[in-house]
């Protein structure tokens, strides 16, 4: 992420084509402990540390019924010094005790972002050059950040449903 007082933000999310983010829906034993292991499975799919998680919602209560859940966090992965990933979970559901249902999104974004507090950088002959090394240069870059977001994204999907499948057992077996 680029520290500036003023800067050029270009965004472009990781699947251009609809429905642009992935969606899961588990329906079983277990769901409340899919928080902690969706959690540690971000880290792990994404090679990211702690710090670059952060929760900013967190919605968890008991209801007549059982409880009752949503959370969001919001994963941060610099790619290079002008671009990075910028991903938000939600996980949501409810359960009774013995089953429940949970509901995983997921929306990745790409980000690059350009400087523009000298005078310099705010030139027309710096944007004609910045423009000309984006599309000449970077442009084959940013397929590959986003091709590695998609991967990436596609890959949590794949291994959050073996987790949950491996949840459902060890409930069904009690």
């Amino acid at each position: 992420m680029v520290f500036a007082r003023s800067k050029l933000m270009l965004e472009d999310v990781c699947f251009a084509e609809e429905p642009g983010s992935l969606e899961m829906k588990l329906v079983g034993p277990n769901v409340t402990k899919v928080y902690d292991k969706m959690y540690e499975l971000m880290k792990a799919v994404f090679n990211v540390t702690d710090a670059d998680i952060q929760e900013s919602v967190s919605n968890w209560g008991k209801t007549d019924k059982g409880e009752k859940f949503k959370v969001r966090w919001w994963l941060h992965k610099d790619m290079d010094i002008f671009s990075y990933i910028f991903i938000r979970f939600d996980l949501s559901g409810e359960t009774d005790g013995k089953s429940g249902t949970a509901t995983i999104k997921a929306r990745g974004l790409l980000r690059s972002e350009y400087p523009q507090d000298t005078l310099w950088q705010r030139s027309l002959f710096y944007e004609v050059l910045r423009t000309f090394w984006h599309k000449s240069f970077y442009h084959r870059k940013k397929e590959e950040y986003a091709e590695e977001c998609r991967h990436s994204m596609s890959f949590f999907q794949k291994k959050l449903k073996e987790m949950y499948d491996r949840l459902k057992e060890k409930g069904e077996k009690k």
